[in-house]
């Protein structure tokens, strides 16, 4: 083969060949891919009480919903009334019988007067119920949810009894103008959003204090921090971009 240049004309020509041949495939469809199906991620927050951790969660639950509606992400939040190892079994009945099923399901119970056994088995049997794209996680509060609530505002590293903890929140709500506190109360989430920062924080301060106790043992000590991290990303709408 020679080894000299081409000359003008036949650089030409070659040129010419390669955009013909270019403008012959403009137009022509792309071979078709295959379309996969992707899983949407499915919450179930089922929680011992039936007024404090339903409304905390269901206002994040009515944002999040309202963001995606069902795309994506789906939250759902349910108040049993049951304890420890029973509120576990409720949830794992409630996953199982949904015909959509749940990627993740989250059991939030407090301390309150229950044999330690049981609420430390309850982190346990979710670990060994997590299977078959659905994974268990249990969200534990000792002494009560109040203590997530009292985080907002402070470190709080000395054990208190519920009444105490509820006695104090209305205290501390109160001087910060936002009204005493009640199980009642709708808008937990609300008005305590612009100092959730500080209570992630501090329950994560709380939780290296608490590291390599059993839940029963980690008194004061919450987890209610992992579900809330879990959950924030999706409180943005799709599109809205990230803070600085």
């Amino acid at each position: 083969m020679s080894k000299k240049p081409l000359k003008h004309s036949e650089l030409k020509k070659a040129e010419q060949t390669v955009a013909s041949r270019l403008k012959s495939s403009w137009g022509k469809g792309r071979p078709q891919l295959p379309v996969i199906p992707i899983r949407p991620e499915r919450y179930l927050i089922i929680s011992e009480g039936t007024k404090t951790e339903p409304y905390y969660f269901g206002e994040m639950k009515k944002r999040i919903n309202e963001n995606y509606h069902g795309q994506y992400v789906t939250v759902t939040v349910q108040g049993e009334g049951k304890n420890t190892l029973s509120l576990f079994e409720q949830a794992r009945e409630i996953a199982e019988g949904d015909a959509d099923g749940f990627t993740q399901v989250w059991v939030v119970y407090d301390k309150d007067s229950f044999p330690r056994g049981n609420f430390n088995s309850v982190v346990e049997k979710c670990a060994q119920a997590s299977k078959d794209g659905t994974e268990y996680r249990a969200v534990w509060s000792n002494e009560s949810f109040e203590l997530w609530y009292v985080l907002h505002f402070h470190y709080q590293q000395s054990a208190l009894g519920r009444e105490a903890y509820v006695e104090m929140l209305s205290v501390l709500m109160e001087d910060a103008g936002m009204g005493p506190y009640g199980k009642g109360r709708t808008d937990m989430y609300e008005i305590l959003e612009s100092i959730l920062s500080g209570a992630i924080a501090n329950a994560k301060k709380l939780e290296a204090v608490n590291a390599g106790k059993a839940p029963a043992d980690a008194n004061p000590g919450t987890t209610v921090h992992k579900l809330v991290e879990e959950l924030l990303p999706y409180m943005k709408r799709l599109g809205e971009p990230e803070d600085e």
